[in-house]
């Protein structure tokens, strides 16, 4: 199996738009992730909140900010803070490169 993004619509979050990581319930995931974000778009960490059943880790860079969660009950994913089509459309195509290079890594 190979790890895949699902774009999904959270009602409960006023309609935000959020990118499921499909076959990659890893709780140290979120880290890799961020690091690949790091070294292909440059963007910073800028906060880490690790709690019992969730961790959440804050990336910025070149005005864009994107929140990667890892929650027991849903796994991994990840949303832009600004949810104009410009920035999904931006956060959907890196998605593509941080995936392929993940499942290069992983190679299930």
């Amino acid at each position: 199996m190979c790890i895949q993004i699902v774009k999904h619509i959270n009602k409960d979050a006023n309609n935000r738009v959020e990118y499921l990581f499909v076959n990659f319930d890893y709780f140290d995931g979120n880290d890799l992730v961020a690091k690949l974000f790091s070294q292909e778009y440059h963007m910073s960490l800028i906060e880490k909140i690790d709690g019992i059943f969730y961790s959440i880790i804050r990336i910025e860079g070149n005005s864009t900010e994107y929140d990667l969660i890892w929650h027991e009950d849903a796994g991994n994913y990840i949303f832009s803070l600004r949810q104009d089509e410009k920035s999904l459309l931006e956060l959907e195509k890196r998605l593509a490169v941080v995936v392929r290079k993940l499942n290069e890594m992983v190679k299930f």
